[in-house]
């Protein structure tokens, strides 16, 4: 009987606490608090939800969670809760988080400063607006995403830690949108109402609520390699979040609002690349070495074959590089090998191309032997380099039995899209 009394005395305690406040009406957010079923956290300092068990796993930067942390500070964590107040700038160890507004929040004064509340949810409505919201921002490459599962964390009118004078009267209202159709995932970080940029801890003013470290805005992988951060994060740019308008969708989405997509891990802005078998990594490139020789048409076509054009060396780390590859490529084989640069006067005589299509730039990079352009006659249109020659550059035939040579393909790296079915 007395579980049965507690239990009603709780819910009608949560009624009363929800109905004080009235949720905005603001394009980017979606619904919660009163009329929801959400859950409510009570008043709290560093604090946080708790495990928060999931009917469908997130996926979450390469990896897949199957219970989350909402937590005061303005974040949702992944593997446990973090209840920090410092915004050490992403990426950090250990900490996976989803960092909507992440400073130091407190909702626990004498009156309550703000109001914390999440739920996952399959309502039909929220699923075909959230599907329709990726849909719509991204039609080229998520046309037929259907989600299937969202959960949707509020902080509505949070206060300042160490609020004083004015800043009691400081508030910020945000939220987290999680999306996913089981495969992929999404996240939507919306903003409403951005009155401070941090608490007084770490040297912030408890009645302005400014200070040398404004909260942090991101996603962090927690390995210490994968991030995304907002361009405004840690910024005093932060009080513009609410009418900021995210230039990445292919269709704008309402102001105050940011779309990442959380399943692939990311570094800064971009998805983490990957190469094919057989191809190796060099930045954002995908190389490959044929060491069996050819002429440039021959090296050319090739590369085309698979997606590719020949690697243009533009830099003297690019040289570098290659130099030393073909020089450890020789130790181990004892060939002989020159190779092509990507260099050729083949449509214009004397107008050097790059084989993308870019104009040489004579005041850049070079590694031209001496007189290697004078000996350019009309005939000898193709750059190489050789080891034998110093690996400096020269001009030959491009098409001829006995001027063959390896050459390097190369082609932008690709996202590591998940190998599942929603």
């Amino acid at each position: 009987m007395w579980r049965l009394v507690l239990t009603a005395f709780l819910l009608g305690s949560l009624a009363v606490t929800s109905a004080q406040i009235t949720p905005v009406t603001n394009a980017a957010f979606y619904p919660y608090g009163p009329g929801t079923a959400d859950i409510l956290d009570p008043a709290a300092d560093d604090s946080t939800s708790g495990a928060q068990a999931l009917s469908t796993a997130f996926p979450f930067f390469g990896g897949s969670f199957n219970e989350l942390y909402v937590n005061t500070n303005g974040d949702i964590s992944f593997g446990g809760a973090v209840t920090s107040y410092t915004p050490t700038p992403f990426p950090v160890t250990n900490n996976r988080v989803l960092a909507v507004y992440f400073t130091d929040v407190k909702t626990s004064y004498s009156t309550r400063a703000g109001y914390i509340y999440h739920r996952e949810t399959t309502d039909a409505a929220i699923l075909t607006r959230a599907t329709s919201d990726i849909q719509t921002a991204f039609p080229t490459s998520q046309g037929s995403f259907v989600a299937t599962w969202v959960y949707i964390a509020t902080w509505h009118e949070v206060g300042l830690y160490g609020a004083s004078g004015d800043g009691v009267n400081l508030r910020n209202t945000f939220q987290l949108v999680l999306i996913t159709d089981g495969c992929k995932s999404f996240t939507l970080f919306n903003y409403d109402r951005i009155d401070f940029l941090q608490g007084s801890t770490n040297d912030g003013d408890g009645t302005t609520g400014t200070g040398p470290n404004p909260a942090q805005v991101g996603i962090n992988g927690g390995d210490g390699i994968h991030f995304s951060l907002h361009p405004y994060s840690r910024t005093t740019d932060l009080y513009d979040l609410p009418t900021w308008v995210d230039p990445g969708p292919e269709t704008p989405g309402p102001a105050g609002r940011w779309y990442q997509r959380t399943d692939l891990a990311l570094v800064g802005d971009g998805p983490v690349l990957t190469c094919p078998s057989g191809w190796r990594m060099r930045g954002d490139i995908c190389l490959r070495l044929n060491h069996r020789p050819a002429d440039y048409p021959t090296a050319k076509s090739v590369c085309e074959e698979n997606g590719a054009g020949i690697w243009n060396i533009r830099s003297q780390e690019d040289n570098e590089w290659l130099v030393g590859h073909l020089t450890s490529y020789l130790g181990r084989t004892g060939k002989g090998r020159g190779v092509w640069n990507g260099l050729t006067d083949e449509e214009t005589e004397g107008a050097w191309m790059w084989a993308d299509g870019t104009a040489y730039d004579s005041s850049g990079y070079s590694n031209w032997a001496e007189n290697a352009v004078d000996v350019n006659n009309g005939f000898r249109n193709c750059v190489y380099m050789d080891k034998g020659l110093g690996w400096q550059w020269f001009v030959q035939r491009c098409e001829s039995t006995k001027e063959r040579h390896a050459f390097i393909c190369a082609k932008p790296g690709e996202a590591d899209e998940p190998e599942c079915t929603p």
